[in-house]
């Protein structure tokens, strides 16, 4: 959680630099001593303002919201006086590449360009969002931890469809109005900001001026095993719910995969587990069992990352860190980790239970606080990831840290029934999210474009393989119901990431001497591969993505989705002798469906 994502957006890292304001005051001197003023004063305006908005997101009263909405704008000037300062220095001209770096991370403004009315709406109608997402309920039950719990353990059709609607009724009906709304002022955010729209403006951060082809290119090469994968797990709900609830030929229907929005299959666990007979390492019972609380589960990946010879947690980490779901207070339970802009003070948000699912996001969030750390002595315009990307995909878990999530190094699964069914479970998680990854800011990046006349009838259906339970209309908005859409985070970083994710996890293993199958691999107590990590992070955003890449791939500095093929080639192989004549792809159905 990055303070102002809402209010500035403004410190993309530039790939296309000639758009950017610049004054004519070449001195490199003076240059340099405003970088210095620059990176102090707002570490120190920075702090104030996460406080402020840790402590709604923490406990959503309406004077917090007021207070955080406050001190959105009080920070806003000093933005916009910032801004004013750089874009006064011919700052393109200056001969030192990491000042002209950090100079042109600062001549965008981001929303914060809007006139101070505007911001103050545009602050307003966001913090609307955000609360009516997090408050809401279906039959007085929130999303987390009592919806999700039912869209992981129920097979009854019926109830999990009016659960479905429910919250899409609670959530994206309610916001969709505030929501176009939004759009036009951050559209004149960025237009102001010299970008078409603010879809452009996000893509900036990539240094990439074909990152939507780029993209496309990557899903392309993946969607075979999408396919594959659809297919095989279409058959297996086939043989649970019948054919008169799930087409052997059509699309699956969106309600039966396991979660809210049918982006992550891995309770589906039980019935496409390739071979049933060979046991799993049941963390979850096991951690019932052994009344493992919050605050060990967290201990348990700040073992992992320790095991590289990587930083432990601060004191005020766990001090501060909100681990569990708290009874007094309505709580943002979406889990986020926070860079406090203050020596050693990093937090995590997590509404935490004692669940394998939550373990593996325990490490999630624990690997954005090793990022945090890692470039904490960069200057403050560089405390980023090298792209958003990266700080999803360096700490993911393709393998290394999925491995010792999904099981302790005791009890490594061993022989081949017991490896693919280990690999299924990974690709229920990793294979089925990537469509959902790649389409849900393809869907945001038309809207930002111009096209909010049909809000929820352009969402990717006839890509996912899924439909919705109901009919769906204009009156509703389902891209809503995904706290990333109110909360107004960027989402092609997930996809991104899991591409990085296994290309990282392939460097990171030969590091650490492994040899044999790319995920039989697991680094932990690799301080070899630890150290090629830390490299990695503590360049924060100093340098072009690409650039960073491949210093440590020794390549082309490319995204490479063949890591990720190569990791489940065992399973693919099995898929497809499994399927046997069976359809791959979907002939019938309608395909609209949003998240």
């Amino acid at each position: 959680m990055v303070f102002c994502l809402l209010a500035v957006l403004s410190l993309a890292a530039l790939g296309s630099a000639e758009r950017y304001p610049q004054g004519t005051n070449s001195n490199l001197t003076e240059a340099i001593a405003f970088l210095n003023r620059y990176n102090i004063e707002s570490r120190s305006q920075c702090r104030v303002g996460i406080l402020a908005l840790w402590k709604y997101m923490t406990n959503l009263t309406e004077s917090n919201m007021n207070a955080m909405i406050a001190e959105d704008q009080r920070f806003a000037v000093f933005q916009k006086e910032m801004w004013r300062q750089a874009t006064s220095f011919a700052w393109k001209n200056l001969t030192d590449p990491l000042v002209r770096r950090q100079f042109g991370k600062l001549s965008v403004l981001g929303n914060a360009v809007l006139p101070e009315d505007k911001f103050a709406k545009f602050l307003r109608i966001a913090a609307k969002m955000e609360d009516i997402y997090s408050q809401a309920k279906v039959d007085n039950l929130s999303l987390d931890p009592d919806l999700t719990r039912i869209f992981a353990s129920s097979r009854n059709a019926d109830d999990l469809k009016k659960y479905w609607v429910g919250w899409r009724d609670a959530t994206g009906k309610k916001i969709r109005s505030q929501y176009v709304k939004f759009v036009e002022l951050s559209n004149e955010a960025a237009r102001a900001n010299g970008f078409n729209d603010s879809g452009e403006l996000w893509r900036e951060s990539y240094e990439s001026l074909t990152f939507e082809d780029d993209m496309a290119e990557q899903w392309e090469i993946l969607r075979p095993f999408y396919l594959e994968m659809h297919a095989y797990v279409r058959m297996k709900l086939v043989k649970l719910y019948g054919e008169e609830v799930v087409k052997p030929d059509g699309p699956i229907p969106a309600h039966l995969l396991g979660d809210m929005w049918g982006q992550n299959w891995k309770h589906l666990q039980d019935i496409t587990r390739p071979f049933p007979d060979k046991q799993d390492v049941h963390i979850t019972l096991e951690m019932v069992r052994r009344n493992v609380t919050a605050i060990q589960m967290f201990k348990i990946s700040e073992d992992f990352f320790t095991s590289l010879g990587m930083k432990r947690m601060t004191p005020e980490f766990w001090h501060y860190s909100e681990l569990e779901k708290p009874e007094d207070r309505a709580m943002v339970c979406h889990p986020s980790a926070w860079n406090m802009c203050a020596d050693d003070d990093f937090r995590i948000k997590q509404c935490t239970v004692p669940t394998q699912e939550d373990l593996v996001t325990v490490h999630h969030e624990m690997g954005h606080i090793q990022y945090y750390q890692q470039y904490a002595d960069q200057p403050y315009v560089f405390q980023r990831g090298a792209n958003p990307g990266f700080h999803e995909g360096h700490r993911g878990r393709p393998g290394a840290v999925g491995r010792h999530a999904q099981a302790p190094p005791q009890d490594r699964l061993l022989g081949q029934e017991a490896e693919i069914n280990f690999l299924m479970s990974m690709a229920l998680e990793k294979i089925a999210f990537l469509p959902f990854g790649y389409l849900i800011d393809l869907w945001r990046w038309d809207v930002f474009r111009g096209n909010v006349d049909n809000l929820n009838d352009r969402c990717g259906g006839s890509t996912r393989g899924c439909v919705p339970p109901v009919r769906r209309s204009e009156t509703d908005f389902d891209p809503g119901a995904k706290y990333h859409i109110p909360g107004n985070m960027p989402y092609i970083r997930y996809f991104f990431s899991f591409i990085l994710q296994f290309q990282l996890q392939e460097v990171l293993c030969r590091e650490a001497g492994h040899v044999g199958p790319l995920h039989t691999c697991d680094i932990y107590g690799s301080h070899v591969a630890g150290d090629k990590l830390a490299a990695l992070l503590r360049l924060g955003s100093s340098m072009p993505w690409q650039d960073a890449l491949a210093s440590m791939t020794s390549g082309s500095g490319k995204l490479d989705a063949r890591p990720l093929l190569n990791y489940f080639a065992p399973l693919r192989r099995h898929i497809r002798v499994s399927l046997g004549n069976s359809t791959v792809g979907w002939t019938t159905g309608d395909h609209n469906i949003c998240p």
